[in-house]
Order: structure tokens, then C-alpha cells, then sequence
């Protein structure tokens, strides 16, 4: 199989139209046909279904697709790799975020690192801790800024700040009320959403007062989980950071008293295979500035 074909193919599943992905490929319909023919046989299976003049990705094909654009991902991030080797300080780099984390401290290394390095330009994936971290694995991130806990095997790690978590609320809720901080008592006996990855650490908090944590919903990402909360339907738990993403007028938020209810944020990037220069350069900076966004609380390195 190669690498045309698997082009053809996404050409093809993009348009959902042989005539149209002929267009866009420069090349006459008759070949392309075949060629998607020829991978058809090849892997035992129908990766379209005709209707009329319309294509219809299968369920194989549907997976397929998203198997060819990751290849596709690794392939461009391998061509930058090797074309910054050449170059030094100029190409792409790939930069990974959970969520919210990000959403300061990156900007402001990139401004910063741009200064030094205008011919650079970035790509940006945002996920949960998880996915970011297997993203790393299969190369197809430089460095990124996750929230402890994660699997630290074959990478190195840069604690580069500290946010609390906080509460979000419906305004008409009562415990909108009030500038405050909230206990974690004051929290017993609500429904509450919390994050899935988290949600072991979140009951112990409520365990070890002798509380109990009533848990309405667990959540993947926090943007999941913001319509609940606008329904009023339970009270979410989330990291701090999250406010500087979500705005609302119909939203409340309060901060959690509990001084030791916060999360890690750290920079990571794989120990077992060599950065690209560019990359090294970049995560050099960092290492530098150690400078977190407003509202994270001091970076320091190591471990506690």
C-alpha cells in the first residue's frame, strides 16, 4: 500500500464524490477509480457505500479514515522534523495542552519565544491529560503542558505551575450567593460533577472530612460538562483555569477554600527519543523563563 493511495482514499472521503476528488487530485476519474478499487481488495472490505452519484463512508471505512489521517499527521510532523534539523531554529512546532491548562502559560511562551524566533510557527492539539500523553507517544507532539498525575515512563517533565480547582454554578443556585470561598461541607449533599480521570482523588477529599460526595456526573472534558451546569442540574468541580475559558452571565463561580485542592500543571516531552532542534530550543526557553500565567500559583521543579 502506498502512501498516494492513502491519499486518494481521504481525497475521495472528503468529497464523498470520485468526480469532485478527481478534480482535486489533477488526475482523470477512470484511475482513481480503480485505485480505490484496488485498496478495497486489498483490505478485504468496502470502505464506501454507492448511492447514486454519492459515496458513504462504512463503518471500516469511517475508521479507516481516521487511521490514515493520524499516518498523514506523522507523516507532516516527520517532513518538519527533518527540514528543522536543516534549518535550526525555523519550522513548526507541536504543542500539546489538557484543556484549559494551556490557555495563559502558552500564549505567553510563544510571545515570548517569538521575539527570539519569528520564522517559527506552531500547532496547537488540545485534549485530556490521557490523550494528550498517548499523542506524545506516538509522536505527534514536541512538549506539552498536562496535569499531574500521568505515566512518566520515556518522558521528562517541568512542573511549570500550580492552579486551584473552583466551583461552577448556576446563578440561581444558592450557593451562587456570596464572594467567597466554599467548603468542602458546603458541597455535601449536592449533585455534583467532577472529572472522571479525577474522581478518586475528589471523593477522598470528601472521605477524609467524613463527608460525602454526592456524584450526579463524571466528565471526560470540562466543555461536557458546562451544559449541566447551565441547566442547573449539578454543581461542577473544575480547575481554576477553566474560567478563563468559560464565560457566562448565567454562570456563578467560587472559589474552593481548601488550600491543598489544587493540581500540578507540567511540561513534559519524550526522554526516549531526541527532540528536534527547534523543539529542544523551544523547551530550553521554557526552562528559562518559568514564568506562570496569572492565576496559576508559583512553578517549581521536581516533585512533591
Amino acid at each position: 500500500m502506498e502512501l498516494k493511495t492513502l491519499e486518494y482514499f481521504l481525497t475521495i472521503a472528503r468529497y464523498e464524490n470520485i468526480t469532485q476528488a478527481a478534480r482535486d487530485l489533477h488526475i482523470s476519474q477512470p484511475p482513481l477509480s480503480r485505485s480505490l478499487q484496488a485498496l478495497e481488495e486489498e483490505l478485504g472490505v468496502p470502505l464506501f457505500r454507492r448511492e447514486k452519484k454519492r459515496l458513504h463512508l462504512t463503518e471500516e471505512g469511517r475508521y479507516f479514515r481516521r487511521q490514515c489521517l493520524q499516518i498523514q499527521q506523522l507523516l507532516d510532523h516527520s517532513v518538519q522534523q527533518v527540514r528543522q534539523m536543516k534549518q535550526g531554529t525555523c519550522g513548526k512546532i507541536y504543542i500539546g495542552s489538557v484543556g484549559s491548562a494551556g490557555s495563559r502559560l502558552i500564549p505567553s511562551w510563544i510571545a515570548g519565544f517569538g521575539e527570539q524566533y519569528p520564522q517559527v510557527s506552531y500547532n496547537i492539539w488540545s485534549g485530556n491529560t490521557d490523550d494528550v500523553v498517548e499523542r506524545m507517544r506516538q509522536g505527534l507532539l514536541d512538549a506539552a503542558v498536562i496535569r499531574e498525575p500521568f505515566d512518566q515512563e520515556n518522558f521528562e517533565s517541568l512542573r511549570v505551575g500550580r492552579e486551584p480547582w473552583a466551583v461552577l454554578v448556576k446563578n440561581v443556585h444558592p450557593l451562587a450567593a456570596g464572594s467567597g470561598s466554599l467548603k468542602l461541607r458546603d458541597l455535601a449533599g449536592q449533585r455534583l460533577i467532577i472529572s472522571g480521570r479525577r474522581s478518586t482523588e475528589i471523593r477522598r477529599w470528601f472521605a477524609d472530612q467524613g463527608l460525602q460526595a454526592d456524584v450526579f456526573c463524571e466528565y471526560d472534558q470540562v466543555s461536557s460538562a458546562i451544559g449541566l451546569v447551565r441547566s442547573n442540574l449539578g454543581i461542577l468541580i473544575c480547575p481554576g483555569s477553566t474560567k478563563d475559558t468559560y464565560s457566562f452571565s448565567d454562570l456563578a463561580w467560587r472559589q474552593l477554600e481548601e488550600g491543598s485542592r489544587s493540581s500540578w500543571l507540567s511540561l513534559i516531552w519524550r526522554s526516549d527519543v531526541r527532540l528536534s532542534p527547534l523543539a529542544e530550543t523551544f523547551v530550553t526557553y521554557i526552562k528559562q523563563q518559568l514564568i506562570p500565567a496569572d492565576g496559576v500559583e508559583g512553578a517549581e521543579d521536581g516533585t512533591e
